[in-house]
């Protein structure tokens, strides 16, 4: 009786076929971790808000801090964050920080602030991810750092 088996050959094309798949799956997945950042990128910014109105709580004015770093330590020096919180970092690069911008009246009170990041993913591409979104600064405002918001990956918050 004659043993029936794979051949060289045969064995070759099956498992170029499976590295051929292989390849088009990992490609296309590549897409879903932009997509997976940019949806924690937002989670980060509303959960910065809420810190925020926790401060605006406690002392009865929102921060006058104009960069994520003094941001931080006003948060902290109100009690909002307690030891060893600190507020989240850009997922992609932990030396990228978010940007946050007070927006004050005529009067030079600030009544409103503006968070933004920067997303991977164009408008275009994944327009779920801006709900919300604003693309310039609302008038009689004045937002400190002119925040820059209508870019097709800029993603700003207004509170």
């Amino acid at each position: 009786m004659k043993k029936k088996a794979f051949t060289l050959v045969e064995l070759a094309v099956v498992l170029l076929v499976i590295g051929i798949l292989a390849g088009l799956l990992l490609r296309n997945l590549g897409g879903f971790t932009a997509s997976a950042r940019d949806q924690r990128r937002i989670g980060d910014l509303r959960n910065v808000s809420a810190y925020i109105t926790n401060y605006y709580a406690r002392t009865g004015q929102y921060p006058t801090a104009t960069d994520w770093s003094t941001l931080e330590t006003q948060l902290k020096n109100a009690g909002v964050l307690g030891p060893g919180v600190s507020l989240p970092n850009d997922p992609s690069s932990p030396n990228q920080k978010y940007n946050y911008y007070p927006c004050k009246t005529s009067a030079g009170v600030v009544v409103n602030y503006i968070l933004k990041a920067v997303l991977e993913t164009p408008i275009t591409q994944a327009p779920t991810l801006y709900q919300g979104r604003i693309t310039g600064v609302p008038t009689g405002l004045t937002c400190e750092g002119s925040p820059s918001c209508n870019g097709d990956n800029d993603y700003c918050l207004l509170f």
